[in-house]
């Protein structure tokens, strides 16, 4: 049964292939090799391998290789971040309905009237904004102009539009960077939940790796300072070019709850046209989501993240 030997040798070593590109993802930024798997080879480059070995496991009814390599499917899925809803969309909880929209609007190159369109689209009572340094023009003022009812909060490329109240707003600088770390405290009917709007640095793939890894490190540190001391409830929302796994994604997960955990698929985010990472999250604490999707918009390179929440009512 030779044939059977090399179909069940092949089962192993794409079984051994997930195991080893899903170990690079637990010490992602540590080494140039790990950092490049964690970020630049995304999961679902991996999964036609146990795939094609699965299937052709089955085919010819060689069924151990074929669980060898479903398992070894299955720990991709678990590496790509895929979630099932917690909860369906609309089912009724207790609390406050807040609806947040996070979208890296890539400088506006789309057109301020193709990002207003998938704005109010969402009717999303907060929106979260990164890149909004348009090359040409004013882009929060073009898309405030073109949304009535939202206020503007900005600082350097963040901006944070809202129909609610807002109580305050601040800017911190974030290391490493001109940009800031941009926080509004606004009111949900008598509730005050405070939003923060991060854009992390990019990882490149040149020599200068190590200090864009510090400096991810020391805006982490920054971002959960501030989160620290703000009281009440809290959603993170941003570009935080960082995939579902990874230290950096580690570390935000000690403090928070993702809010994809409410919903389904993959969330891929980037690139817009063929997405494949899921790098713009919302981040929560004290706040539950119900629903969270990624609106098919084409206005930027990046899609937008959509999260239905809950807010706890005032007692």
């Amino acid at each position: 049964m030779p044939g059977l030997t090399r179909l069940t040798g092949a089962a192993w070593a794409a079984a051994g292939t997930v195991l080893l590109l899903s170990a690079a993802s637990l010490v992602a930024e540590r080494s140039v090799p790990t950092l490049l798997v964690t970020y630049f080879l995304p999961p679902l480059l991996w999964l036609p391998l146990p795939l094609a070995v699965l299937l052709l496991a089955a085919h010819r009814r060689a069924w151990s290789a074929a669980a060898v390599c479903a398992v070894a499917s299955v720990t991709v899925l678990a590496q790509l971040g895929w979630a099932w809803p917690h909860a369906a969309p609309g089912t009724p909880r207790a609390g406050l309905p807040l609806r947040l929209l996070t979208y890296n609007v890539a400088r506006g190159q789309g057109g301020p009237d193709a990002l207003a369109g998938a704005i109010r689209a969402a009717h999303a009572q907060v929106v979260c904004l990164q890149e909004t340094n348009a090359v040409h023009g004013d882009l929060p003022a073009l898309l405030a102009a073109r949304l009535p009812g939202y206020a503007v909060v900005r600082s350097r490329e963040t901006a944070i539009l809202t129909t609610l109240p807002v109580h305050s707003w601040r800017a911190d600088p974030l290391p490493g960077t001109a940009r800031h770390l941009l926080s509004a405290t606004l009111g949900v009917q008598g509730v005050q939940v405070t939003v923060l709007d991060a854009h992390l640095t990019t990882v490149p793939l040149r020599r200068d790796w190590q200090a864009a890894r510090a400096a991810r490190d020391a805006q982490v540190d920054a971002l959960l300072r501030r989160a620290a001391a703000t009281p009440g409830p809290l959603a993170v929302c941003g570009d935080f070019n960082t995939p579902a796994r990874g230290m950096v994604y580690a570390r935000l997960q000690r403090s928070f709850t993702n809010a994809w955990q409410a919903g389904s698929g993959l969330g891929l985010t980037f690139p817009a046209a063929w997405p494949a990472v899921r790098i713009d999250h919302v981040w929560l604490r004290g706040l539950t989501a119900t629903h969270a999707s990624v609106p098919r918009s084409r206005a930027s390179d990046h899609r937008p993240l959509l999260v239905q929440l809950t807010v706890p009512a005032a007692p």
